[in-house]
């Protein structure tokens, strides 16, 4: 009997030091990605620009690109998704100019700024509040501000709740924990071990629980508008996330587009896509 209960306990502690290695190993991908650098560069769509940079309330160093245009009606202030890097989003987002100056910069630990790591958008707000800020040194405190993200810096940006003009956002999650579960569910019921050990994880690292760094709560009582675009067949954060921002606040203004993948939705209807944010812009800004 007491050989039973030792193999019985032996097999308990394999587990959960399988479960402490595997959520501990998946948090550390999490937060050091591998880099994607894009080749894409202005010049290569023939729009001229100046390599900007910018400093953090945390003392990151934040690489950028400015586009000026003579015909701005303002400046759009643009972020990439996870893990990317600006390059990666100039193809989708370039149709803006030259009706506006557009910002592309990189988040903290991503293309070329500076950071040891990512906190998938809870220190990411200050690079959005860091980008405000250089905007308004650079065109006056009076220049109509725009943000349009994707996914991470999508979410990053109505975190910040910035005083701006607009924020158009494409695939943000609602709340990271919603995501961490996604993350596990290939385990079924077995997931949430998983889950717990990346909570703690968060809270002892980042001083919070996933739940708690959310789009959907910074949405409550915001009153900047905002433009929510998402794919239908989101596979990676779920079209549940999209539903969940726009219960938040009903001034949302919701696109879901039939068909489309994460970040899909400008592929799947190109037209569509720039006609819907270039209005919500003008509208705005």
């Amino acid at each position: 009997m007491e050989i039973a209960w030792l193999s019985i306990l032996k097999a308990v502690l394999i587990l959960v030091g399988i479960v402490v290695l595997l959520s501990l190993l998946q948090f550390i991908l999490s937060v050091r990605p591998p880099r994607f650098y894009s080749d894409n560069k202005p010049l290569d769509y023939g729009l001229k620009y100046e390599d900007v940079s910018f400093v953090t309330k945390d003392e990151m160093k934040i690489s950028a690109w400015l586009i000026e245009s003579d015909k701005s009606n303002g400046t759009v202030i643009i972020g990439h998704g996870y893990p990317f890097d600006k390059g990666n989003v100039l193809p989708v987002a370039k149709f803006l100019y030259p009706d506006y100056n557009l910002l592309f910069y990189d988040h903290g630990y991503f293309g070329e700024s500076e950071g040891k790591m990512t906190t998938v958008g809870l220190r990411e707000v200050l690079d959005v509040e860091a980008a405000v800020e250089f905007v308004r040194e650079r065109m006056g405190e009076n220049e109509s501000i725009g943000l349009y993200g994707f996914s991470l810096s999508a979410s990053a940006m109505i975190m910040a709740r910035p005083r701006v003009n607009a924020i158009v956002s494409d695939s943000a999650y609602a709340d990271l924990g919603n995501l961490v579960r996604h993350v596990y569910r290939i385990f079924g019921p077995l997931k949430y071990p998983f889950v717990w050990m990346t909570n703690l994880y968060s809270k002892v690292f980042f001083g919070k629980f996933p739940s708690e760094i959310s789009s959907a709560n910074a949405l409550r009582g915001y009153d900047v508008p905002v433009l929510v675009i998402y794919g239908e067949k989101d596979s990676q954060i779920p079209i549940e996330n999209a539903y969940e921002l726009k219960q938040s606040n009903s001034n949302v203004e919701l696109w879901i587009v039939e068909g489309a993948d994460h970040g899909q939705a400008y592929a799947f209807n190109k037209r569509e896509y720039e006609k819907r944010i270039k209005t919500f812009l003008s509208k705005n800004m």
